[in-house]
């Protein structure tokens, strides 16, 4: 079907495009991304029709008022289990006949990508290469080389979609695997960019790093995986292989050491810079009426700097989290759970369970959904709002989220228009015309006024506001669990306590949203906890959430992920902080994140000094000045590619010096045997955390 001009696309809302603005089952909005916006306002100038499908449960309700979000749209609520269609079911549920002009089905998910294909579509994996197809080009994946700059430009002039980017280890050389059209393949040979066609289907597959541990031969059964796989491109410690629409995370049962898997999205933003942080750029011509300055003795802000939380306090829970979360103790009133694994059914209860212990402390937590090889995932998110500088007052906000609860269906916003005037005496309310203008930009000059921001959810009536200059300090663990180390391993129904990876950074983040609870107003930063779902699968909920943060602009501080930080075999207590990154740039932001984490541990004494880990290769071990394990192997890559700062903290896995002692490494580690924590170990990292996040969020 490449090559047939597209004159018609229908683009499913899902992590790629944007999300829903939803409450208790209210849709009350909608956010696209700012330039898959762009991209479709520009299509549907040039003729092409664009169709959203918003999957939507039966019990929601106020889907058709997104078409004041977005009116070049037409707006298609998908049913139930869409994904799963047959042929004719398929095109019917996006309201189309046969014959009807060519159309393009654009989803993150490659199963429904490949079902739509065998209905006749053409299939795209971004909004971003359907104005090649409707240019009719016929597209590829390729891998592009040439001097960093140089492909930068190229990204920005010509706009490829990028999937990765980083240094080749060769001379200054960078590599970019992107989509592109055949019109941009010719444009590299003039710029001297060399290019390796990938041999894939880049419209139905999707790509993978997959990174064998050097150090351990394969298992037989990753030896066979890999006989029968097409690789595409191999370089030193990493192969790139593509995986078709009908497979799932179980046919890549081929781990590494401390990771295995790296899914590569398309992804516009991903050459872009990181924001910048709020902090100190509030505007000067707020009305003076809308303002309130909080009020917080400074003698607080020294004392939260100079104590340091009791660390019998602040992980008090941590031990019955832990059993709780990896099958020791009853989850829920069903009981224990036996895994977390993104494919067994006990990961949905782990959802419903972080929710539920969230809005125990006082949170008001939410879903982050992102669909993956035909299944809807989520990440769980909670925020403990930053104070700001500034804060526009509590109570205009709260009239406004009111008028948007409150309906009707569909709008029309101008039906308020004294009401919506008396929120505020503001300049631009007085002269402005509601009546002639359109939804969307009524909605957005507001939030512009109000400074509301789509990164965190102040639409929901539970969720406290944030103040204005306030930056977020992410606080990030995945989940799931496997146990793809075992000779035989069913990920649907075997176990998979996964207690060290991941149940203690679970816990170790469930006792730092308990502790920190009782700082609300008193921090500066929001403090952002994130529960990343699928990262046993690629990091896909993670790259999920941190390319949706960019294309919002979000304003991430520091980021701060646990993973694997419970095993400790001898008395050295010896822990890892990874702060490296094929970018040097990169790395040097996250070096004073990984200062706090050390720092905080030093004072309580109660750990090995901290081992930081700074190269820019995952080779070279064991010196941690040019060699880091952990560069793309766990949650916080998804934030350094993004251009965020962020680091890892971990137990002793990777190589020690030789004036130190050996590495301890779980030997459990993918295992069912995996179903041991040294608490008071695990303990005194969250508590080094726990304090770090507090300076950082001062």
């Amino acid at each position: 079907m490449q090559g047939k001009a597209i004159r018609r696309a229908v683009v499913i809302l899902d992590q790629a495009s944007g999300a829903l603005r939803e409450d208790g089952g209210q849709v009350l909005g909608l956010d696209l991304w700012p330039q898959v916006r762009a991209d479709l306002e520009a299509l549907a100038e040039r003729g092409v029709k664009c169709f959203l499908g918003v999957p939507a449960e039966a019990e929601m309700k106020g889907i058709e008022r997104l078409h004041a979000f977005a009116p070049f749209l037409r707006i298609i609520p998908l049913p139930p289990r869409f994904c799963h269609a047959r042929n004719g079911e398929f095109a019917a549920g996006l309201g189309l006949e046969p014959g009807e002009a060519a159309t393009a089905l654009v989803s993150a998910d490659r199963r429904l990508r490949g079902n739509g294909a065998r209905a006749g579509l053409i299939p795209a994996p971004h909004v971003a290469i359907l104005p090649m197809l409707a240019e009719g080009h016929i597209i590829r994946a390729a891998r592009l080389v040439a001097a960093r700059e140089t492909l930068l430009r190229f990204g920005y002039t010509a706009r490829p979609v990028p999937m990765h980017f980083q240094p080749t280890g060769k001379g200054g050389e960078w590599a970019m695997i992107a989509l592109i059209s055949e019109e941009m393949r010719k444009a590299c040979a003039l710029r001297r960019i060399g290019v390796e066609i990938l041999p894939c289907d880049p419209l139905t597959e999707d790509l993978f790093w997959l990174r064998p541990d050097p150090h351990a031969p394969l298992a037989e059964k990753a030896r066979a995986a890999l006989e029968e796989r097409e690789i595409l491109h191999g370089e030193a410690g990493q192969l790139l292989v593509a995986m078709k629409p009908c497979e799932n995370a179980l046919a890549l049962d081929l781990h590494g050491a401390h990771g295995h898997s790296e899914y590569l999205q398309p992804d516009p933003g991903l050459l872009r810079p990181a924001p910048r942080s709020c902090a100190g750029r509030i505007p000067g011509d707020l009305p003076e009426m809308l303002i309130e300055k909080p009020r917080l003795d400074p003698r607080w802000l020294d004392l939260l700097r100079l104590t340091r939380p009791l660390c019998d306090i602040v992980t008090a829970h941590y031990a019955d989290d832990l059993d709780r979360y990896t099958g020791a103790a009853s989850l829920d009133a069903d009981g224990p759970i036996i895994s977390r694994h993104s494919l067994h059914p006990d990961n949905k209860r782990v959802e419903k369970a972080l929710l539920a212990d969230l809005a125990a402390m006082g949170y008001c937590p939410w879903r982050h959904d992102f669909i993956h090889a035909g299944v809807t995932h989520s990440n769980i998110i909670a925020d403990l709002p930053g104070r700001g500088d500034l804060a526009i007052r509590a109570d205009i906000l709260a009239r406004y989220r009111d008028i948007l609860h409150r309906g009707p269906i569909p709008f029309p916003l101008r039906q308020w228009e004294r009401e919506i005037g008396e929120l505020a005496d503001c300049e631009w309310f007085a002269r402005a015309d509601l009546a002639q203008m359109p939804d969307h930009e009524i909605l957005c000059r507001i939030e512009e006024i109000f400074h509301l921001r789509p990164w965190y959810p102040w639409w929901k009536k539970l969720c406290r506001f944030h103040g204005l200059g306030a930056d977020i300090v992410l606080v990030g663990c995945h989940f799931d669990s496997t146990a793809g180390f075992e000779p035989v391993y069913a990920a649907t129904v075997d176990p998979a306590p996964g207690c060290d990876d991941n149940g203690s950074g679970l816990a170790a983040t469930l006792s730092i949203a308990r502790n920190l609870r009782a700082l609300e107003g008193r921090l500066t930063h929001t403090v952002r906890f994130c529960f990343f779902n699928a990262e046993e699968s690629g990091l896909v909920g993670s790259k999920a959430y941190a390319a949706a943060m960019k294309a919002l602009d979000a304003p991430i501080r520091a980021t701060i992920c646990t993973d694997m930080m419970g095993y400790n075999s001898d008395e050295n207590r010896l822990f890892e902080i990874h702060a490296g990154y094929t970018d040097p740039a990169i790395r040097d932001i996250s070096l004073p994140i990984a200062q706090s984490v050390a720092d905080a541990a030093a004072a309580y004494g109660t750990l090995a000094p901290a081992q930081t880990y700074r190269g820019t290769s995952w080779s070279g071990a064991p010196d941690r000045t040019v060699f880091d394990g952990g560069i793309n192997r766990s949650d916080h890559a998804a934030f350094h590619q993004q251009g965020y700062g962020a680091v890892l903290v971990s137990e002793d896995f990777f190589a020690n010096l030789a004036g130190e002692p050996g590495a301890d490494p779980n030997p459990g580690y993918h295992r069912q045997s995996d179903t041991f924590v040294d608490l008071d170990y695990a303990r005194a990292i969250t508590c080094a955390i726990n304090k770090a996040v507090i300076n950082l969020a001062l």
